[in-house]
């Protein structure tokens, strides 16, 4: 049976409704697959419920289908059928995709794959198609044979030089003919195809003689050409000077080509000698590489200004790629790339005189650069960010050695960074961009530099498609060309274009590698590690999510603002700090509707370079057990075999866990609320990740010596922490880096646990406010004592009061007609100004009641007033109902508030 959507939507679903909800939990829920057997049909699947944990299956079998699940919905086709339905289709399409098998009589290593030549030729065939499908402007020279510039449809000019127009023979100025290694380029083939269209091509032929003597770099060759009809041109000495250089075919003689410079000397300013750019750009590196060697040899490595000492292995780093004018740092995640990377910034500033340096890197490291740079260097770092003017003005200031940006802003800012043109680039993390030949990477390579750093932690022989492009960017010609490194290295399928089936010669890549490429693995340094490095992640919440924390936030600061707090107001403090915590995370663990989750995009990331690329075994933690179904649903979707573990598994059976864990080496993911957190042994990993961080530094050791304990074969752990920017996760990784717990336990034991002592209230109020000074709002000294209210004046006829009850209404009706929850449950979009009127009236209202018995004084006369007022209407009186005359009552330990009276007619 074949399962499609229509199959699903009239068959399986109960109604439209439902199935438009199990495409929603499809798309966004947590559930993920955790046992599937495709040829037998079989799928189970686990559901992370609105009131529970549910258990989904399906199977197929002879063209039946069957599905079941634990779910309290009264009908078979529920919504978490419906999602598990669309995911097996998924998983049954890509298992059903047929894999390509040698017909009978091939040789699987010879019939199976392309040729060199072939995909030379396919190389060939690619630029014919360009160049007739692709438009051009031509701007004729005064001859056939000779220059003739060519225009893009974008404005890019050409200069297209033909020594025989009819075979289309010649060179081009454009990048593709100068590293092809095939003598043509589309500009060529089309200025062929263009003049072979003229009717005067024969005549012209026999008359035109190629007007000058061009010295050029031959792209087949990959050396400077000459060609010139002869006769020559009669300067003095010419032909002498060129047969030192060319042989009679115009090849170049086995020579060094710095020594083109005595030539170049000798024909400077005949006009009947042409030396084409490219020989100049050629000769520069040349001479540059020889430079470098020299300086090697023989200068002193300045004494390294760091606030910090290197290992071994890192002066090894620095000194392997202080001298290139390209270098790649290939260690794994861990081993301190970046501060080998600031180390050699530094030291090039000393060497060669740097003056700026760009460092490129994704949006979530920014801050740790900031932060890495200034902690260990006496150098001001400057993030960019902002508006394009803003970021324009970063770029022209003169202040920081560093400027740090992110790939996605080099795509926006392409024309300020070329007029910026740093002295050297850092370019941090490259294999996490994905396509690398993208639109991001040409803006990226396109940056003027004199010198440029690449760090990665994923070993290149992994990601071929990625080595290329990365290594073009520190040296275009390394691997040039790319038909080449195809024909050397991929095993290219004959029957599907493109299709990449294998890797080979990876030894030979590596040799070619070696002088660029400096790769240390962990187990070779373990000696010099510490027992832990710590990474933090900072990551920009999704726009919703920075809405929706903020609108939790406005909520808050009021109830921090109170002067005395209830078991009430604890609770509501309580429960907004677990949404802003949780939002961070997800949407989905707000609204079960959404899955906004940048942390989940980054976690992506980590995992492809430590576990599917290095191999390296990890825990993942989370507080929640909706977060672990969503990181669970990813984990299966790649592919990578993982155990789980939550507070509902029963004691006896996590050891199973952890054995499948520590002895499967397929399986290299231990996802874990805290319930893993105490009691579990897991030194089979070397990394930590922590999805949030939890309040306690207590919970956060505990987490981290599951695996950081006696028994750690590796030494050295890894521990990963995402942290949402501008969020309330910040102000928790400020208590934990000062070693405090904030709240003492008090949002460990869930929602139940709020009663506390009077002291134990206030210490906690505090601790509220120092976490949250910068959003507090109150008012200062001398705007209190300003006030010329009289003390004793009722509350009532107070009319700052008043004004702020009022500004008080209108924040509660914005909040409602914005969607502000009543539980939390909701989006919030209250605008920030709203939430500061609304904390400084808290505040002053807190101020003005300076003890409970002045409280309860001004309580008591608006109460008096309201009833005044009654009588007035009603001809009765409002009476007390206590035996001391008081309608109204404060507590002097919690501030409660207690109301007794009658109505009139009661």
């Amino acid at each position: 049976m074949h399962i499609t959507r229509k199959l699903i939507k009239d068959r399986v679903a109960d109604s439209p409704a439902i199935y438009q909800r199990g495409i929603g939990l499809y798309e966004n829920g947590s559930f993920f697959l955790k046992e599937s057997d495709p040829e037998q049909g079989y799928f189970t699947y686990h559901v992370d419920g609105n009131y529970g944990d549910y258990q989904t299956e399906i199977r197929i079998h002879n063209g039946d289908l069957t599905y079941a699940c634990t779910c309290p919905y009264p009908g078979e086709g529920c919504k978490h059928t419906v999602a598990a339905l669309l995911h097996a289709r998924d998983v049954l399409d890509r298992w059903n995709t047929p894999v390509e098998t040698p017909k009978a009589g091939e040789d699987p290593d010879t019939e199976k794959y392309l040729t060199g030549d072939e995909i030379r030729a396919q190389a060939i065939e690619d630029r014919k198609k360009r160049a007739q499908s692709e438009n051009f402007t031509v701007h004729e020279g005064d001859t056939y044979k000779g220059e003739h510039l060519l225009e893009t449809a974008l404005g890019k000019q050409y200069t297209v030089t033909l020594h025989d127009p009819v075979q289309g023979k010649g060179h081009c100025s454009c990048p593709d003919y100068a590293v092809n290694r095939m003598g043509i380029c589309k500009h060529l083939i089309y200025m062929k195809n263009h003049l072979k269209r003229k009717k005067d091509l024969k005549k012209r032929m026999l008359k035109e003689r190629f007007p000058f003597v061009d010295i050029y770099w031959d792209s087949v060759s990959d050396q400077p050409g000459l060609y010139y009809q002869k006769p020559l041109p009669k300067i003095t000495g010419l032909k002498t000077n060129l047969s030192e250089f060319f042989t009679e075919q115009g090849h170049f003689m086995d020579r060094p080509l710095q020594d083109l410079l005595g030539l170049i000397k000798n024909v400077d300013g005949f006009k009947q000698v042409r030396i084409q750019p490219l020989i100049f750009t050629k000769l520069e590196k040349a001479l540059q590489d020889e430079e470098i060697k020299q300086m090697t040899r023989s200068t002193h490595i300045p004494e390294l200004n760091l606030r910090a000492s290197l290992y071994p292995y890192q002066e090894e780093g620095v000194k392997f790629s202080l001298f290139k004018p390209a270098a790649l740092i290939g260690d794994e995640m861990g081993l301190g790339k970046t501060l080998q990377a600031i180390a050699l910034a530094i030291l090039k500033q000393e060497v060669f005189d740097f003056k700026k340096v760009l460092v490129v890197t994704l949006a979530s490291l920014k801050e740790q650069w900031k932060r890495e740079i200034e902690r260990f260097s006496e150098q001001e770092a400057v993030i960019v960010e902002g508006p394009p003017q803003k970021r324009q003005g970063i770029y022209e200031g003169n202040g920081g050695y560093f400027k740090i940006t992110n790939y996605e802003a080099v795509l926006r800012d392409t024309m300020v960074l070329s007029r910026f043109k740093p002295d050297l680039i850092i370019l941090d993390e490259a294999q996490r961009i994905k396509n690398f030949s993208t639109k991001t990477a040409d803006a990226v390579k396109s940056i003027p530099r004199k010198h440029a750093v690449v760090l990665t932690g994923t070993p290149l022989e992994n990601k071929l498609e990625d080595v290329y492009s990365i290594v073009q960017f520190l040296d275009p010609e390394l691997l040039t060309p790319l038909w080449q490194f195809a024909a050397d290295h991929f095993m290219l399928s004959r029957n599907k274009r493109g299709k990449i089936l294998g890797y080979r010669n990876l030894d030979k890549l590596h040799d070619r590698l070696s002088p660029l490429v400096i790769r240390r693995k962990k187990e070779e340094v373990l000696k010099d590690l510490p027992r832990e490095v710590e990474n933090n992640y900072y990551l920009d919440l999704h726009h919703k999510q920075q809405k929706i924390h903020n609108g939790y936030m406005q909520s808050l600061l009021p109830l921090i603002n109170k002067k005395y707090l209830t078991p009430m107001d604890l609770r509501r403090i309580q429960e907004l700090l677990l949404r802003m915590r949780m939002v961070c995370n997800s949407t989905y663990l707000i609204d079960r509707k959404t899955h906004l989750s940048p942390k989940l995009n980054e976690l992506e990331g980590i995992l492809d370079e430590l576990v599917v690329q290095n191999r390296r075994k990890m825990v993942i933690f989370s507080e929640w057990t909706t977060m672990t179904y969503l990181i669970a649903r990813h984990l299966s979707d790649a592919g990578i075999h993982f155990v789980e573990l939550s507070g509902k598994v029963p004691v006896k059976k996590r050891q199973a866990l952890i054995d499948e864990f520590t002895h499967n080496a397929d399986c290299r993911v231990f996802l874990s609320t805290d319930a893993g957190g105490t009691g579990l042994n897991l030194q089979a990993a070397d990394c930590v990740v922590n999805f949030e961080l939890p309040w306690n530094p207590a919970r956060m050791r505990q987490r981290i010596g599951r695996v950081n304990r006696i028994g750690q074969k590796s030494g050295c752990v890894n521990v990963i922490n995402l942290i949402a920017k501008n969020s309330i996760e910040e102000k928790i990784l400020a208590g934990l880096q000062l070693k405090t717990d904030l709240f003492k336990g008090v949002f460990d034991g869930g929602l139940d646990q709020v009663e506390f002592t009077h002291e134990k209230r206030v210490e906690l109020l505090n601790r509220l406010r120092e976490m949250m000074d910068d959003e507090l709002l109150i008012p200062s000294p001398e705007k209190a004592d300003s006030e010329e209210i009289p003390e004793d004046a009722p509350y009532y006829l107070n009319p700052e009061v008043l004004q702020r009850e009022e500004e008080a209404a209108v924040i509660d009706v914005g909040a409602e007609e914005t969607g502000a929850p009543a539980g939390g449950e909701s989006d919030m979009d209250t605008a920030r100004p709203q939430a500061e009127a609304s904390a400084a009236g808290e505040t002053q209202t807190a101020q003005t009641a300076e003890s409970p018995e002045k409280l309860e004084n001004v309580l008591n006369q608006g109460m008096a007033f309201i009833g005044g007022l009654m009588e007035m209407a009603t001809g009765k009186q409002m009476k007390p109902a206590s035996k001391d005359g008081r309608m109204l009552h404060v507590d002097k330990d919690t501030g409660e508030v207690t109301m007794k009276f009658k109505l009139p007619g009661f």
